[in-house]
C-alpha cells in the first residue's frame, strides 16, 4: 500500500452526528469513566441503538497528556465486551472525542424472551 492511499483522515469524524451527546470537558478521568459507566448502565434497559457523542478537552501545548487515549483505551475494552458496538474518533475545531454506538440492552432481550 503506498502513502497515496492510505489517508488517517478518513478515520476520524469529522460531522459529529450522534443521538446524543455526553459532555465530559473539563472532568477529570475518574468522573469521566465513571459518565461513561452510568451510560452503559442506562443503555442496557433501552430497545435500540443510539450513537453518543463523548466530548472531551482539545490538546492544549504544554498541557501534558489529554483524556483522549485513556478513555479511548477504556472505550476498546467495552467494544471488547460488546458493551459498545463501534468506536470512532471525533474531532472538530472546539474539542476532541468519539463517537460511539451502544447497542441494544441485552436485559430488554432476555426479558422480551421470558414472556
Amino acid at each position: 500500500m503506498d502513502d497515496a492511499s492510505l489517508n488517517f483522515n478518513d478515520l476520524i469524524d469529522r460531522s459529529g452526528h450522534a443521538d446524543f451527546e455526553l459532555d465530559l470537558t473539563g472532568l477529570d478521568l475518574r468522573h469521566s469513566l465513571e459518565s461513561i459507566r452510568q451510560m452503559i448502565e442506562r443503555q442496557r434497559r433501552r430497545r435500540s441503538i443510539r450513537s453518543v457523542l463523548i466530548r472531551l478537552d482539545p490538546p492544549v501545548p504544554g498541557n501534558g497528556e489529554t483524556l483522549f487515549r485513556p478513555v479511548g483505551k477504556h472505550l476498546v475494552e467495552l467494544l471488547k465486551k460488546e458493551m459498545v458496538s463501534r468506536v470512532k474518533p471525533y474531532a472538530d475545531e472546539e474539542c476532541s472525542g468519539f463517537v460511539i454506538h451502544l447497542p441494544a440492552g441485552k436485559d430488554v432481550e432476555l426479558d422480551e424472551a421470558k414472556e
